[in-house]
């Protein structure tokens, strides 16, 4: 029993390596189903919301440590890589089971590999049935499967034959032998299969999301900031003042940029026309529509040139995950561009008893936000970012963003606005997470460096939200709390940059920093960790002169 586990999990491990390069080359040639992320975002929607809290918690913590780059983008790198890792085991685990199991029937060996094969597509079926069926639809994407789940199974078999066979001295050759060959033949076909979808992936999209998501318009320059302040200079290694947008964070519940509608309720209107269509890689600028409904007087159906007919809004402003640990990088400032939501609103007439206003978007995620903030006049609707329209990363076509909140209340992909009377729990409320989600004050040292005539250089940020920031501190050790340089803020809703100028003796020493808020609330001492409420607590860098 134990031999045959064993020669079950190590052939399962290596047949399933060329299967999931065949899924990975799929997906990128032509669109089909990627199961194992599908797997992967299954356990992550459907595990208690304290596992999953859990889970960001340790992915970010191990990003930090690593040290493997921006978290938002290493962080995905992270989760695919798990995704492929967690569908490696099973697959390998389904090798094992199959070698106690069906392996034993005494049948013919190209039966027992078929019925291996058709477990495998049932299990492959219905996570792509889940999770959508990509660009080509449920035909071509069920034989598809069909296909590489029985080449899967007839491939385990025979490989578990042969390891059995060289284990007892039937044939010729030993078991290391065989394990070689069969090392060698995986390695080979999973080369090749990585290799194609690598070099036939069509073009990546434009980052104007494709030219399908928007209405065409002239190309506008990057947004520059206004001049820092007189006198002011960031010290080098301060992170820049406006974000770029291939380097504004992306946090959400997608490994992938979400491509249709199937976790949506499926008696929607639209949601019934987006799966009529067999799903979409992008929501198209000619079929897409916004619906506004619920408690109004007046529900509409919206398209991108009806939203950009209302009057269009400019703000800088930064926005924060709540996941974003005291220094981390979590956190990005741009321009962002859109209509009122409250022009949106007042045109479909609230009930007098809507308390809040719910947002889904077409991956499914909802949340919601009181009435109040909703007719905020700071609070956006945008289809644009950076002088540029969304991509398809950060929300194309459209997002949400609302001032004063993490990141959770603001929305991406939104195709629905409803109006409700009742308090709703959004994706990440129903897993524990902050209700209000209000950003905290923040201080971030971003460099500490000495120059060439031993003065220490500090730089970083600051933020705390649409309150602003008065001042910013800075101790050395343990010592009195001093006054750092500002610049001036883009705008009252995003970070300042600050500086400051140390004369330090020979030695170890910490630095530590903290902010005053535009009320005059000191930033608070207590740390805490990013869930529920997001993490809070002081910031400090160690130098060594």
């Amino acid at each position: 029993m134990k031999t045959r586990l064993l020669s079950g999990t190590t052939v399962g491990f290596l047949i399933s390596l060329p299967w999931l390069a065949l899924m990975y080359a799929g997906q990128q040639i032509a669109g089909l189903p990627l199961v194992p992320f599908d797997l992967f975002e299954f356990l992550a929607r459907s595990l208690p919301g304290g596992i999953v809290s859990l889970g960001i918690e340790l992915l970010i913590q191990f990003v930090s440590f690593i040290g493997l780059g921006q978290t938002s983008s290493a962080g995905k790198a992270v989760q695919i890589a798990a995704a492929y890792l967690l569908s490696l085991i099973i697959l390998s685990g389904f090798g094992g089971l199959y070698a106690i199991t069906l392996q034993r029937l005494r049948i013919h060996w190209m039966v027992r590999g078929v019925l291996a094969g058709l477990f495998l597509t049932i299990f492959a079926v219905l996570l792509a049935n889940w999770g959508g069926w990509g660009e080509t639809g449920l035909v071509i994407g069920l034989s598809w499967l069909l296909i590489t789940g029985l080449a899967w199974g007839i491939g385990l078999d025979w490989g578990v034959d042969r390891l059995l066979l060289s284990v007892s001295g039937a044939i010729d050759g030993n078991r290391r032998r065989v394990l070689g060959e069969l090392a060698v033949g995986s390695l080979a076909i999973t080369g090749i299969a990585i290799g194609l979808g690598r070099w036939l992936n069509p073009p990546p999209k434009p980052v104007e999301i494709a030219g399908k998501t928007i209405t065409p318009e002239a190309t506008k320059p990057l947004p520059t900031a206004p001049p820092t302040k007189v006198g002011f200079e960031p010290v080098p290694g301060t992170r820049p003042e406006i974000t770029p947008i291939e380097d504004f964070y992306r946090v959400d519940i997608n490994l992938l940029p979400p491509g249709d509608a199937e976790f949506l309720d499926s008696s929607d209107p639209l949601v019934q026309r987006l799966l009529a269509q067999g799903g979409e890689t992008d929501l198209p600028a000619d079929s897409y529509r916004l619906l506004v409904d619920g408690l109004v007087k007046n529900p509409l159906s919206l398209s991108l040139a009806d939203l950009k007919s209302y009057p269009m809004v400019e703000q800088f402003a930064t926005l924060e995950c709540i996941s974003n640990p005291v220094g981390g990088d979590l956190i990005s400032t741009t321009l962002f561009q859109g209509v009122r939501l409250m022009d949106i609103l007042e045109t479909a007439e609230l009930n007098l008893s809507v308390i809040e206003i719910k947002f889904t978007g077409v991956d499914g995620y909802s949340d919601s936000l009181p009435v109040q903030a909703a007719l905020h006049p700071e609070t956006l609707l945008c289809h644009s970012m950076g002088n540029q329209a969304l991509t398809e990363s950060h929300g194309a076509p459209l997002r949400l963003y609302t001032p004063d909140r993490f990141g959770i209340k603001n929305p991406k992909w939104l195709i629905k606005i409803e109006a409700i009377d009742t308090d709703y729990q959004g994706f990440w409320q129903q897993r524990g997470w902050s209700q209000s989600g209000f950003v905290k004050t923040t201080t971030v040292i971003d460099t500490l460096q000495t120059d060439s005539s031993n003065q220490t250089l500090v730089g970083g940020i600051a933020f705390a939200g649409a309150r602003g920031i008065q001042s910013v501190e800075l101790r050395v050790d343990k010592g009195d709390w001093r006054l750092v340089d500002l610049d001036r803020s883009l705008s009252p809703l995003s970070w300042v940059l600050w500086r400051f100028s140390l004369e330090l003796p020979p030695g170890e020493h910490e630095i530590t920093v903290r902010a005053i808020d535009g009320e005059g609330e000191v930033q608070t001492e207590r740390g805490s960790n990013t869930h529920p409420n997001g993490a809070t607590g002081y910031h400090s860098k160690t130098i060594t002169i």
